[in-house]
């Protein structure tokens, strides 16, 4: 998140109060300061906050990808590891999973 050329992302936004307390919101954002901008505009609806949010507070922002779920058949891995191999790293990746047992369908 260093431009405003990627759609916004969300983020975990979280500080600590006075007390040694983690507080967190999840916003969107296009940019880093973006993001802390509208995380400290719900923050400052808190009571806690006024104390809390001085110069020298700093929030931490973890940037929340997408994750990416793939649904693989079982006869798909297999016809992988037993079909032609594009390049030699994938041939000896193929040859390490055909002699272990996972191959086999073994545990």
């Amino acid at each position: 998140m260093v431009s405003s050329h990627v759609p916004p992302r969300k983020c975990l936004v979280s500080v600590k109060d006075l007390d040694g307390i983690t507080h967190s919101v999840t916003v969107s954002g296009t940019t880093l300061f973006e993001a802390a901008a509208a995380a400290i505009a719900l923050f400052r609806q808190e009571g806690w906050a006024s104390a809390a949010l001085t110069k020298n507070a700093v929030l931490r922002i973890e940037v929340q990808l997408p994750p990416v779920v793939h649904d693989v058949p079982l006869k798909a891995v297999d016809r992988w590891v037993n079909g032609p191999s594009v390049s030699p790293r994938d041939e000896a990746a193929k040859r390490q999973i055909r002699g272990s047992r996972i191959a086999d369908g073994g545990p």
